[in-house]
C-alpha cells in the first residue's frame, strides 16, 4: 500500500499470514487452559446461564494472558488484530471469546470506525452479560471518543430491542461520562438515549442505565440530579438505587422520597 494511502492506524510492519494467525489463537487458547482454575467452569455455566463451554478462567488472569501477548507481540497492525479476534471468537467457548474481546480492548487505538460492524456482529452475538460488558465500555465507547461520527451506531443499538444490544449501546457511553472533561458532550447524548427507554422492564437494562448515570454523579452530580427528577415518574426503583449511590445525602434522600410517593408499594 503506497504510503500515502496507508490509515494513520496501520503500521508498517507486514500482515500476517492466516496460518500464523491461527497459530496465535492456538497459543491463547494454551494459556487459558494451563491458567483453568479446577471446579470453576462448571459454576461459572451455572452462574451465567451460559449455552457456551467454559474453561473455568477468572477475568483476571486472562487480562494478565493478554497483557504478556500484547508485550510478546507489538507489531500486530489492525488486520491481524481482527483477524485473530474473528478466530478466538469462532469457537463456542466463552474464555476464547473473553480474549478475543480483551485483544480487542487493548489493540482499541487501531481499530477504525468501520470496525463498527464487527463490533456489532459480535455484540448480537454475546448471549450475555459478561461479554456486552467487556465489549462496550472499553472497546466500542472508546471507539466513540476516538470517531465521534460512530454515534448513530451506538444510538441504534440502545434502540434495539434485543436485550444485549441495547446494554450494549448504553454502555459504550461509560468512558464519556466517565472522564470530566468529556461530560459536557456526551451527557445530553446519553440522557436523550436513555430517556425512552426508562420503561424496558428488563434488569440488564434497568441495570445499565443506573450505572451510566452513576458515573456522571462522580464528577457532575448536579446535571444528574436534574435529568433524574424530571422523569422520577418513570424511573424504575432499580435505576434510581443505582444512580444514586455516589450522590451526597441531600441530593440522594429528597430523590429516593419522591420517587417512593410516585411509586407506594401494594402490600399484600
Amino acid at each position: 500500500m503506497p504510503a500515502q494511502l496507508r490509515h494513520p492506524t496501520e503500521r508498517t510492519s507486514t500482515l500476517m499470514e492466516a496460518a500464523a494467525v491461527t497459530t496465535l489463537a492456538d497459543q491463547l487458547r494454551a494459556g487459558l487452559d494451563a491458567s483453568a482454575v479446577p471446579g470453576r467452569a462448571e459454576g461459572e455455566k451455572r452462574y451465567l446461564k451460559s449455552d457456551l463451554d467454559h474453561v473455568g478462567v477468572p477475568v483476571p488472569a486472562m487480562r494478565r494472558l493478554v497483557k504478556t501477548f500484547t508485550r510478546e507481540h507489538p507489531d500486530l497492525v489492525r488486520a491481524d488484530v481482527i483477524r485473530l479476534a474473528e478466530e478466538l471468537w469462532s469457537r463456542p467457548v466463552h474464555e476464547h471469546r473473553s480474549v478475543a474481546l480483551l485483544v480487542l480492548d487493548v489493540h482499541v487505538h487501531l481499530l477504525v470506525p468501520d470496525d463498527m460492524t464487527l463490533l456489532e456482529r459480535l455484540l448480537r452475538q454475546c448471549g450475555t452479560w459478561a461479554h456486552v460488558d467487556l465489549l462496550a465500555p472499553t472497546v466500542a465507547g472508546r471507539l466513540l471518543l476516538a470517531h465521534p461520527e460512530v454515534e448513530p451506531d451506538v444510538r441504534r443499538w440502545a434502540a434495539d430491542e434485543e436485550q444485549w444490544v441495547r446494554r450494549g449501546g448504553l454502555l459504550s457511553f461509560l468512558p464519556g461520562l466517565r472522564q470530566q472533561a468529556d461530560f459536557p458532550r456526551w451527557f445530553p447524548v446519553f440522557g436523550e438515549v436513555a430517556d425512552p427507554l426508562l420503561t424496558d422492564d428488563r434488569f440488564f437494562v434497568r441495570k445499565a442505565i443506573g450505572w451510566m448515570l452513576r458515573e456522571g454523579t462522580k464528577h457532575h452530580p448536579q446535571p444528574v440530579t436534574r435529568w433524574l427528577s424530571d422523569r422520577l415518574d418513570r424511573v424504575s426503583g432499580l435505576t434510581l438505587r443505582e444512580a444514586v449511590r455516589r450522590l451526597p445525602e441531600s441530593d440522594r434522600t429528597p430523590l429516593l422520597a419522591t420517587h417512593a410517593a410516585l411509586h407506594p408499594r401494594v402490600r399484600k
